[in-house]
């Protein structure tokens, strides 16, 4: 599976079965929570955004949904400059 948070976003919103939806939540709470946080309000985005996608495992259709995938789009963007960091260190 992809580790790209936008696509395991939209995978997760077009998922029929909560299982799956359960499973690609793990997924994304495991990549978001690698993500270095720098400061209080990284934290409480972070925060805001497990929220917000709690919400959507439960509904994917919920009026949340355009908002979880804003934080998802953030989120992706953090991973690949993360990992862009990494690698050139």
């Amino acid at each position: 599976m992809t580790n790209n948070i936008t696509t395991l976003a939209l995978n997760l919103l077009i998922s029929e079965r909560l299982s799956h939806r359960n499973f690609i939540a793990t997924k994304i709470i495991e990549l978001v929570k690698g993500i270095s946080d720098n400061s209080e309000k990284d934290l409480q985005t972070k925060d805001a955004f497990i929220s917000v996608l709690h919400q959507c495992i439960s509904n994917p259709t919920c009026h949340y949904r355009d908002l979880f995938f804003q934080y998802a789009e953030h989120y992706s963007q953090k991973l690949v400059s993360q990992e862009a960091l990494t690698t050139a260190a």
